[in-house]
C-alpha cells in the first residue's frame, strides 16, 4: 500500500484561486460589512493643547541651580491630585472635577531628555510641558493653561519663592485622534481579514483535494505503474 503524501502544487493553487475570485472577493466584502457595522460609532476628534512652565530664578546662580533641582525633583507634584483639584477650581467649570483634569492631562520635563546631569545642572532653566486631550479643543487649551498655572502654585508654595513660572500659555491645539481615520483603519483591518481568510480556505481545500486530476495524481506520484489509458473522445 502506498501512502498518498502531501504535496502542493502551487500552479494547481494559483489557478484554483483565479477560479474562486468571486468567492474571495465575497469573503472580503463580508467581514468589511462586519468591520463597519462594529464602528458605526467612531466615537469624538480628540484635540490636544500644550502649555509650558520653567523654572529660572532671577537670583543667584545658586538659586537657580536649586530651583531647577527642585522642580526635577518635583515632577510627581505635576500630575497629583491636588494640583488637579486646584487647576479645576481655577477653570470654574461645574462640568469639570479634579479626576477629569487628572486623567486627560499629562505632564513631560525637557530634563527626560538631557543627556548628561551636568548639562541640565549647568543651564539656569528647565521645561515642564504640560498637555490635556479632550474632545473639546477650547477645553482642552483651558484645562493646560489651568494645569501649568496651578503647578506653578503649589512649587511657589513648596520653594517658598516664585522660580516657578509660566513660559507659554496654550494657544493653539492639534488633532491628537481622528475618529473617522480609526474607524476606516478597523474597517480596511477587518476587510483584509476577509480577504486572507478566503484566500487560506480556498488554498487549504485544493491541497487537501482528493480529486484525481492528472496521470500522475492516479499513480500516487509516478509510484504504481501504468497498464494503460483510455483515450477521451467525443461522439
Amino acid at each position: 500500500m502506498y501512502k498518498n503524501e502531501l504535496e502542493i502544487d502551487v500552479g494547481r493553487c494559483f489557478s484554483a484561486l483565479l477560479k474562486r475570485v468571486k468567492f474571495i472577493i465575497i469573503m472580503t466584502m463580508i467581514f468589511l460589512f462586519i468591520g463597519v457595522g462594529m464602528t458605526l460609532n467612531v466615537g469624538e476628534d480628540k484635540y490636544t493643547a500644550y502649555s509650558t512652565v520653567y523654572a529660572a530664578a532671577d537670583g543667584s546662580y545658586v538659586e537657580a541651580t536649586n530651583a531647577v533641582t527642585a522642580m526635577n525633583a518635583y515632577l510627581n507634584v505635576a500630575k497629583s491630585y491636588k494640583v488637579s483639584q486646584r487647576a479645576a477650581l481655577i477653570m470654574g467649570r461645574a462640568d469639570v472635577t479634579a479626576e477629569d483634569v487628572q486623567n486627560c492631562s499629562g505632564v513631560e520635563s525637557l530634563a527626560k531628555k538631557s543627556t548628561t546631569v551636568s548639562n541640565l545642572l549647568t543651564s539656569s532653566a528647565t521645561i515642564l510641558t504640560f498637555y490635556s486631550t479632550t474632545t473639546d479643543p477650547e477645553l482642552a487649551m483651558e484645562m493646560a493653561d489651568a494645569m501649568a498655572e496651578s503647578y506653578t502654585l503649589e512649587m511657589t508654595s513648596i520653594l517658598n519663592t516664585n522660580s516657578v513660572k509660566v513660559l507659554d500659555k496654550a494657544y493653539t491645539y492639534t488633532l491628537s485622534y481622528n475618529a473617522h481615520m480609526q474607524a476606516w483603519k478597523k474597517r480596511a483591518i477587518a476587510a483584509g481579514a476577509g480577504f486572507v481568510l478566503a484566500i487560506a480556505l480556498v488554498v487549504l481545500c485544493e491541497i487537501f483535494d482528493t480529486k484525481v486530476r492528472t496521470v500522475r495524481d492516479a499513480t500516487i506520484r509516478n509510484n504504481i505503474p501504468v497498464i494503460g489509458m483510455i483515450p477521451y473522445g467525443k461522439e
